[in-house]
């Protein structure tokens, strides 16, 4: 696919979530969309050979699978793209057929009203420059930054944004369930810093667990990730049961260190979050 117009879209898990945040984006950028999932009257086969575009957007754990079902029809004047959470695999799979691919990762769930100021992460595996160009363009008019890497690089970043963060939010929340603790209760305590934290699990205990026990499961780096998350762990607990104040400071000071001009930044950065959030509750108080 050299240089073509783009304009016809079929979007596979298009009655997902994000399925339909797509629906909506691309239909409001003027392409034709058609769509396919479990119970409509068009089948992802017919869906491709009816597609200039087509889009994956479907369960992680189903991508890989889903992509090797529908390659054999595709034609190589079609492109394909994905959106799942990791993409060495998506894309690899994609590749596997003669039509030009490029991997894409929103980093926005499909609550959000817009994708202006959002990152969208790139994979071009295989596809011309002006073509790549045109796909870049229609996100980046809309305000979303692109970022382009290697489904490799991509996937031993999201160890540490996904897999590392995710599941140290995971353990925390069965932690809290574990002990018992009163959630509504805790929260009468609470300084604005714990109230924004225990958002941040509300958060994502409030979503689809089958996509964060994939991205766990799915991505190659996952283990080495939480083996050291493992380590850290069982290090501090040591320095803890020893009451050893001294060696703490260190650690904690090594630490501080290896985030260097970060740390003043962070502070005033979720301090401001932390300003809007105790605002915002104290005039929900005074209504």
């Amino acid at each position: 696919m050299t240089g073509q117009r783009l304009s016809k879209i079929g979007i596979i898990g298009g009655k997902g979530e994000m399925g339909r945040f797509f629906t909506r984006f691309f239909r409001a950028k003027g392409f034709e969309v058609e769509i396919s999932d479990i119970g409509t009257e068009r089948t992802n086969e017919e869906l491709v050979k009816r597609s200039e575009i087509v889009m994956f957007s479907v369960p992680l754990h189903l991508t890989e699978t889903i992509i090797k079902q529908v390659v054999p029809h595709t034609r190589a004047d079609q492109l394909l793209m994905d959106v799942s959470s990791l993409k060495t695999k998506p894309v690899e799979a994609m590749l596997r057929s003669e039509a030009s691919v490029i991997g894409l990762h929103p980093m926005f769930g499909p609550q959000v009203s817009s994708i202006r100021g959002q990152t969208i992460i790139a994979c071009p595996a295989r596809i011309d420059k002006k073509n790549k160009q045109t796909i870049y363009e229609i996100f980046e008019s809309s305000g979303a930054r692109i970022k382009e890497t290697t489904p490799e690089e991509h996937d031993r970043m999201m160890s540490i944004i996904q897999v590392l963060i995710h599941f140290s939010t995971i353990v925390m929340g069965r932690t809290l369930r574990e002990m018992g603790v009163s959630i509504e209760k805790s929260l009468d305590y609470t300084s604005p810093i714990y109230r924004l934290e225990m958002n941040f699990i509300g958060r994502l205990f409030a979503q689809d667990p089958a996509l964060y026990g994939a991205i766990g499961m799915l991505n190659p780096h996952s283990e080495e990730v939480l083996n050291k998350l493992h380590e850290s762990f069982i290090n501090y607990m040591d320095i803890i049961k020893s009451k050893n104040l001294d060696e703490f400071i260190d650690d904690f000071n090594k630490t501080a260190n290896f985030f260097g001009p970060y740390s003043p930044q962070a502070m005033k950065e979720s301090g401001a979050i932390l300003d809007f959030l105790v605002n915002g509750k104290n005039n929900k108080e005074s209504e």
